[in-house]
């Protein structure tokens, strides 16, 4: 299907090696800055299950704006850089009728989420299946994928209505999909706030599933709902994230 919104082409990804380098080591600082400054304990687990395969889908839950970078990091350092971030260009494109600082600060930040995350900006406007091509053409080139199916923060902590995009991607190419749960975010950076707080933040992938031969990407977005909540039940295995891991955007090499 054609996309009828905005023009996203320009918006390609990797960027830059120079770019993604300066990105990712200030990604690295504030990460390191904000947990310090903001005492933010980080529990996590079974992301080695995405570490063994060559290629999936991570689907999650969606909080807050800080959700993208703690996930983002999570993936192994060796995948992250043919690992794309599926964003929203609506969200953060700069319009006319603002004034030019903002203007100017939504530019910067497009090309820091592009450049440290790899964020791939679709045209949600469209509708959920406007632009499965352009991602398609991103998994044939052997990259993996991170995407919210949600499309939008919780504004209370409940997983609301998944868009069938990502299952849908999973199914026309035979990928996993890693679910994933984030709780806490909700707490140190909710929709509205613009100072993290303090809280403590636990992240859980759970075990791959795929798409069964028949089964429509309803279907199977219905059981990734399942598997998302299903990891909220034992809030006690995880072990405290590695500090040095914590860190290791800084010295990541992002060619």
């Amino acid at each position: 299907m054609t996309s009828t919104g905005p023009d996203t082409s320009a918006f390609r990804i990797p960027m830059p090696l120079p770019s993604r380098l300066v990105a990712r080591g200030l990604l690295g600082f504030l990460h390191f800055a904000g947990r310090l400054i903001c005492r933010v304990p980080i529990r996590r687990c079974g992301f080695d299950r995405a570490a063994r395969l060559p290629q999936s889908i991570m689907v999650s839950n969606h909080h807050s704006l800080i959700d993208t970078p703690c996930l983002f990091m999570s993936v192994a350092r060796g995948r992250r850089n043919r690992t794309a971030t599926v964003g929203g260009l609506d969200y953060f494109e700069a319009r006319p009728e603002q004034p030019w600082h903002e203007r100017l600060f939504r530019r910067g930040v497009i090309w820091f989420i592009r450049s440290s995350m790899n964020v791939m900006l679709i045209d949600r406007v469209g509708g959920e299946y406007s632009e499965l091509d352009r991602i398609d053409a991103m998994i044939a080139r052997g990259w993996s994928l991170v995407i919210f199916p949600e499309a939008t923060r919780s504004r209370d902590g409940r997983i609301g209505r998944f868009r069938h995009g990502a299952a849908e991607l999973a199914r026309r190419n035979g990928l996993p999909v890693i679910p994933v749960r984030i709780d806490g975010t909700e707490r140190i950076l909710p929709p509205g706030v613009s100072w993290p707080q303090s809280a403590p933040l636990r992240m859980v992938a759970g075990e791959p599933l795929r798409a069964e031969p028949d089964e429509t990407a309803a279907a199977f977005t219905k059981r990734l709902i399942v598997a998302i909540e299903a990891l909220a039940e034992d809030p006690s295995r995880c072990p405290e994230m590695d500090e040095a891991d914590a860190g290791s955007l800084v010295t990541e090499r992002a060619g």
